[in-house]
């Protein structure tokens, strides 16, 4: 549904460009400055810092930091672009290359899919960012980093089963936060690593206002954002990989725009994945590596591996009152009535015991009715997959279905409702759970880190 807008949408030229003006590193404060701004309109700053101990560079590793801060200019502006959406935008005073303007021409249309459906817009063929036909290809630089592996926390389950997995596989790993909230602090404090890395992203507070205003606002491919922001930890602080907690399940779009697919989780997606990691390796810094860990699992699959972590059970959180951008609005615990809530729930429940799950989320969302319309949309017998990150339609009916056999479960309201809604089985519920816990191509994992989680799922 579209949101209604008033007058502030006219208050900027319909030719006017959005520009990304420069942007500023304070290596003594590890403050990284963004500026950006329309066309006789608003101004923006925003700013990333990097916390904590931040290891002496190089004139080499300088070099390729400044570069990779190029980068997180362009990606962080979409948060300032959607204000306005106009048709230009333009990089300083020079332009971008063309990799770029390929590269970030996508990002901005794909990461705005939900933003435009919700808004009424059609961004195809709308983007377009000022190209410097006279710029050489950027070339990447090769720097030695430390053997090590940085993990980003969200504070729910999925990068809680990656930590773990890999901290017991002996890896060298530094959990890394990005605004962290309680749910991440009581994640790290659980997982009792010595050392992690906490990073500060404050958007420019004139943005809030516009909002208020009337301006468009909406989704932004946040996870798409910070995967820039952590290449540039890699060189700050000191390490060559980056496990991502991103699974199969994220390839699945909501729905269908035309010829675009529209997805919110598309940065979680193995298409951003893939299209991320080869853009950093042939444009920006060769010597690290961006991948996500649980790629070749379904939610099913890491909601089977994260049931055997009760230690974990009293801290996760991914209900998003958790997480919300205004820390005033942010809520601790489980809401018990949106979409990650409902899934979270439902993907645990084949595998966590029923009083244990319901004392975690402190109510039985399946055995009670208001929750029937939010399950058919999860299930596909209504609507469109919600827009949030939750699982895909197969692996909640196949959920669903497993539940409808389970003692504990089949009396239970929403179990008994929707499996009469979804009607015969195709396999048995053995079936049904053994194949959406099955580990997939495609991915991006070596041969080591393949063994790694194909051990932890097998044990």
């Amino acid at each position: 549904m579209a949101r209604h807008h008033n007058r502030i949408q006219m208050t900027l030229d319909s030719s006017a460009s959005f520009h990304f003006l420069d942007h500023c590193y304070m290596p003594h404060d590890g403050v990284l400055k963004l500026h950006y701004g329309y066309d006789n309109g608003p101004r923006f700053e925003e700013k990333i810092t990097f916390t904590g101990h931040r290891r002496p560079l190089s004139k080499a590793e300088e070099s390729a930091l400044e570069a990779v801060f190029r980068q997180i200019h362009l990606a962080a502006g979409i948060s300032y672009y959607k204000a306005f959406v106009p048709h230009e935008l333009i990089y300083a005073q020079e332009g971008v290359t063309a990799a770029e303007a390929r590269f970030f021409e996508d990002f901005y249309l794909q990461g705005l899919g939900e933003f435009a459906v919700e808004n009424a817009l059609d961004l195809r063929g709308h983007i377009h960012f000022r190209q410097n036909t006279n710029a050489p290809s950027l070339t990447p630089h090769t720097i030695s980093l430390p053997r090590v592996t940085a993990v980003p926390i969200g504070g729910g389950k999925d990068s809680v089963v990656t930590l773990e997995t890999l901290k017991a596989a002996g890896d060298t790993l530094l959990p890394i936060c990005v605004n962290a909230t309680q749910p991440m602090l009581d994640c790290l404090e659980t997982a009792a690593l010595p050392a992690a890395i906490y990073i500060k992203r404050q958007l420019d507070p004139g943005l809030f206002s516009l909002n208020k205003e009337g301006a468009y606002n909406g989704h932004v491919p946040i996870t798409g954002i910070l995967s820039f922001v952590m290449i540039a930890a890699g060189l700050i602080y000191g390490f060559d990989k980056i496990a991502f907690s991103n699974e199969r399940s994220a390839n699945q779009g909501n729905l269908q725009m035309g010829d675009l697919n529209i997805n919110h989780q598309y940065s979680k997606s193995f298409a951003f994945e893939q299209g991320f990691s080869r853009y950093i390796q042939d444009n920006v810094l060769q010597t690290i590596k961006y991948f996500s860990f649980l790629r070749p699992l379904s939610e099913l699959g890491i909601a089977r591996l994260f049931a055997q972590m009760p230690a974990y059970f009293p801290v996760f959180k991914s209900c998003n009152r958790n997480f919300h951008i205004d820390t005033d609005k942010r809520q601790h615990g489980w809401c018990g009535n949106c979409p990650k809530c409902r899934f979270v729930f439902l993907a645990l429940a084949p595998f966590v015991e029923r009083d244990t799950l319901i004392e975690i989320f402190g109510t039985n969302m399946l055995n009670n009715a208001d929750q029937l319309l939010g399950y058919r949309e999860l299930t596909g017998l209504t609507g469109h997959k919600p827009f949030e990150c939750v699982g895909e339609v197969e692996e909640c009916q196949t959920a669903l279905r497993y539940l409808a056999a389970h003692p504990n479960w089949s009396q239970d309201t929403v179990i008994t409702t929707l499996n009469t809604e979804l009607g015969q089985l195709p396999a048995s519920q053995e079936e049904l759970l053994n194949d959406a816990t099955t580990m997939l191509p495609p991915h991006l994992l070596s041969d080591k880190e393949w063994d790694i989680l194909y051990a932890a799922v097998h044990a």
